[in-house]
Parts: structure tokens; sequence; C-alpha cells
């Protein structure tokens, strides 16, 4: 039995070795797979929001009596804080996607009596803490992380405004 063991073991290594040095790119896909992760470990994760955040994104000023085509393509992605690189992609799959804004649009400026018409993009984002408990399925220590997170928020991602001024 032992010499199995044995055996099994110094395959396991030789797939590996070979795995990191012939195919990186292979490997490092593996690494970042969160089912190549839970064969040796289970995770729980626990998310605690705490407020809102918003950022803002002035697109175009466009002067009265003008019209301009603006395009925007952007991403609003996770932002992860005091995360360790074992765990990363375990937190990033609890949380909400990432989202993708795409846009061409005709602006056009204020009516007469402003001066212009300011457009803005806002990306609001949820932020709060998360809690990853990974247990070790042969012999059942826990491990426990903790960190910050920022998502795109799940209910109005992306808000689209103007505001005309003198």
């Amino acid at each position: 039995m032992k010499k199995i063991s044995l055996t099994l073991l110094i395959v396991c290594i030789s797939i590996t070795f070979l795995l990191n040095f012939a195919m990186p790119e292979f490997a490092g896909k593996m690494k970042d797979n969160i089912s190549s992760m839970n064969i040796l470990y289970s995770y729980s994760v626990t998310k605690s929001f705490s407020e809102q955040t918003q950022e803002t994104i002035e697109m175009a000023s466009v002067p009265s009596g003008k019209t301009e085509t603006r395009s925007a393509d952007f991403r609003s992605d996770v932002k992860l804080e005091g995360t360790p690189l074992n765990i990363r992609s375990v937190v990033k799959e609890s949380l909400n996607k990432p989202q993708a804004y795409k846009t061409k649009e005709k602006l056009t400026g204020p009516e007469k009596g402003f001066s212009y018409r300011k457009y803005y993009l806002t990306k609001n984002y949820d932020k709060g803490s998360y809690t990853v408990i990974r247990t070790n399925k042969i012999t059942g220590k826990e491990k426990v992380y903790v960190g910050t997170y920022h998502e795109p928020s799940a209910q109005d991602h992306i808000v689209e405004w103007s505001r005309d001024e003198k």
C-alpha cells in the first residue's frame, strides 16, 4: 500500500512540474480555477454590506445649440483589498459580476437660457467586508481570511444623467 501511495505522489509531483514549466499558461488557468482548489479545501464566504459608493465620470460638455456624438466603453469591476492570492478567485465568485458599458450617443446642447449641458455617468459600487473560512477536507483545520470588497452594485450599477448650466 505504501508503495502505491509513494508512486502516486511521485506521479502527481511530476505532472505539477510538467504543467508549471512545460505548459505555464495551462498551469496559470488551473491556479485560478475554483474547482481545482476544491479538491483539498471547502470554502464558506460571508459578505457584509456597509455602504454604496459612487464614481462619477463626466462624458461631455455640449454648448447651447450644438450636437456631438460621443462613445463610451468601460467596465465596472470588482475591487478587493487585503485578499491573498490563494482565495482571490473564491471571493470573486461570490461577488457581483463585472458590468460592461458600451454606448455611442448623440448628445445635444441645452435650451436657450443655458450655456452648456454636461453629461455624466455614475458607476455605483457596493462596499463591505467579507469573511472566508477555508476548511482542509483531510485534516478539518480551518483558516479564516478577512478583507474588504467593492463590487458593481446589483441595483443601478451605471446611471446616466445630465445637468444644464449657465
